[in-house]
C-alpha cells in the first residue's frame, strides 16, 4: 500500500508542477505589465508593421485634406505626408501611446475571461476573441501630421486653416485568440481564473514529492521519483512545443497591419514563454536519471535463512 500511495503522490506531485509553471506564466501575463510590455513594447519598430500603419495612415491622411493641397505639393500629398509618419511612428509620444494600448487590451482581455467564468458560456469560440484599439497610436502619429498640415494650409487663398478637419483614424484589430475552432472558452477561462493560485500549486507539488519520498519504502521511493519526474517532463516538453510556441494563423482578408502584429507576437511570445519550460523539462529529466540511478544503488533486502534445524 505504501508503494501505491508513494508513487501516485509523486505523480500527481509532476503534474501539480507543470500546472504551477504554466499558472504562473498566464497570471504574469494577465495581471503584470511587464511580460506584455517585454513580448509586444517593440512592436512599433517592427518593419513590417511600421510600414503597413504608415500606409494607413498616408491613405487616410491624404483623403482627408483638400484636393487643391495637392497642387501645391511638388509629387503630391503622399510626398508631404509620407516623410511626416516615418518620423513619428518611433517618437516618445507613440511609444507611450502604445504602451497604453497594450495594457488597457491585456486588462480589457483579463476582465473579458473573468467574465465568461462568472457568467458562463454560449460555447462559441470566438468569445475568446480580442480586439486590439490602435486609436491611440494613430491619434500620436497624426497630431504633428495636424501640425504641419495647419500651417501648410495657410498658403492656400481663400481657405481656412480652422475649416479643415483632419480626423484621427481609427484603427482596430480583431484576432482570434484562439487558432483551434474546437476550444472551448470556458476551459481558457477557468484557466485564467486558477492561474492566480499558482503559488498553492507549488506548495502542494513540493508538499506531495516529500510525502511520496518519505512514505515509499526503499528502492520504490526512487522509482517513484523516476516516475514522477518523467510526467512532469513530458508535460513540459509537450507544452514547450504546443502552447508556448503557438501558431498563430492569418485568416484571409486580415489587414497587413493585423498580420505583422500577430507574427511579432508570435515570435517574442515563443521567445519569453519557452526557455522556462526547456529548464523546466531538463530538471525533470535530471531528476529521473538520479532517481533512476538511486534506485539502481539502492541495495535489494536479501530474505533472512530459514534454519530448518531449529
Amino acid at each position: 500500500m505504501r508503494r501505491v500511495i508513494s508513487l501516485l503522490c509523486l505523480l500527481l506531485a509532476g503534474v501539480l508542477s507543470a500546472a504551477a509553471l504554466a499558472g504562473h506564466q498566464v497570471d504574469q501575463l494577465l495581471r503584470e505589465p511587464e511580460p506584455v510590455r517585454e513580448i509586444a513594447g517593440a512592436l512599433p519598430e517592427d518593419e513590417a508593421f511600421s510600414e503597413a500603419v504608415s500606409q494607413m495612415l498616408v491613405e487616410q491622411t491624404v483623403s482627408s485634406l483638400p484636393d487643391a493641397l495637392g497642387a501645391l505639393v511638388p509629387g503630391g500629398l503622399e510626398h508631404l505626408v509620407g516623410p511626416v509618419v516615418d518620423q513619428v511612428l518611433n517618437n516618445e509620444r507613440t511609444i507611450a501611446a502604445w504602451d497604453e494600448v497594450l495594457q488597457t487590451t491585456r486588462q480589457d482581455y483579463t476582465a473579458q475571461l473573468e467574465g465568461i467564468f462568472a457568467r458562463g458560456t454560449t460555447g462559441d469560440v470566438r468569445e475568446l476573441d480580442l480586439s486590439v484599439e490602435l486609436t491611440p497610436v494613430t491619434d500620436a502619429m497624426t497630431a504633428p501630421l495636424r501640425e504641419q498640415a495647419e500651417s501648410v494650409l495657410q498658403l492656400l487663398p481663400g481657405l481656412d486653416a480652422e475649416d479643415v478637419e483632419i480626423p484621427t483614424p481609427e484603427f482596430v484589430v480583431d484576432i482570434e485568440a484562439a487558432t483551434d475552432e474546437g476550444a472551448d472558452p470556458y476551459t481558457w477561462a477557468t484557466a485564467a481564473a486558477a492561474s492566480q493560485h499558482w503559488m498553492l500549486f507549488a506548495g502542494a507539488a513540493a508538499v506531495l514529492a516529500a510525502l511520496g519520498l518519505a512514505i515509499g519504502p526503499r528502492r520504490t521511493r526512487w522509482i517513484a521519483l523516476a516516475v514522477g519526474a518523467l510526467t512532469a517532463g513530458a508535460l513540459g516538453l509537450w507544452i514547450a512545443t504546443t502552447a508556448a510556441s503557438p501558431d498563430l494563423t492569418h485568416s484571409e482578408g486580415m489587414p497587413q497591419a493585423a498580420a505583422a502584429l500577430l507574427e511579432h507576437v508570435q515570435t517574442r511570445f515563443t521567445e519569453w514563454a519557452q526557455p522556462s519550460w526547456w529548464i523546466f523539462t531538463g530538471v525533470c529529466g535530471f531528476l529521473a536519471v538520479m532517481g533512476v540511478l538511486a534506485a539502481v544503488a539502492v541495495p535489494r533486502v536479501q530474505p533472512r535463512p530459514v534454519d530448518w534445524r531449529a
